[in-house]
């Protein structure tokens, strides 16, 4: 395992060791599914390499992407993982991953026992939380250009990878805007 799983995560080193003896390797190929809709999430995985695209089907049966992650990120059906109930969104590999998996009864057992790895968990959920919070709040209604900008920003690998509708999807504007914006984009570079 290298060190990026523990980047930014502020885990002393010791306890990255217990951390990482919880953990299982598991590797998905692109376009295998880390979960689909209906299944428990039993695992929450800390990405390695490649990046995850986690979607739902809207009422009309069309898949509206809503989260991108890469390496250095926990990644799973947060609602099902921590509720033990069925997904209601899908996980899929945009590119070959390595992922390390931990089950949610070791988690917990991990939290009761060990104060840094509580206190780590707290923090990737309180950050997951504001990313969250401040897309749904400021980044959603942005102009379509700027919400691409800023994607590009943010996803720097992701737009290689990922298909074009998931990304117009995962802004919340149409394929064809999206197009025009990437082809003005690459005429004015």
């Amino acid at each position: 395992m290298k060190d990026i799983l523990f980047n930014g995560l502020d885990l002393p080193p010791g306890e990255q060791v217990v951390f990482k003896e919880a953990m299982s390797a598991r590797r998905l190929k692109k376009g295998e599914y880390f979960i689909t809709e209906g299944q428990f999430s039993i695992h929450l995985a800390l990405i390695e390499s490649g990046y995850l695209r986690t979607f739902h089907l809207d009422h009309n049966g069309n898949e509206v992407t809503t989260e991108f992650n890469g390496p250095g990120a926990f990644c799973s059906s947060y609602h099902s993982f921590y509720s033990q109930r069925p997904a209601y969104e899908s996980i899929e590999a945009i590119t070959d991953c390595h992922l390390f998996l931990i089950s949610f009864d070791a988690l917990q057992k991990l939290y009761a026992h060990s104060l840094p790895v509580n206190i780590m968990g707290r923090k990737a959920l309180e950050k997951a939380c504001m990313d969250r919070d401040y897309f749904l709040k400021k980044i959603i209604h942005l102009p379509a250009k700027d919400k691409y900008e800023w994607f590009l920003n943010v996803y720097p690998e992701v737009h290689r990878s990922a298909r074009l509708g998931d990304i117009a999807s995962f802004l919340g504007i149409k394929q064809e805007t999206l197009s025009r914006i990437r082809r003005k984009l690459s005429l004015n570079q």
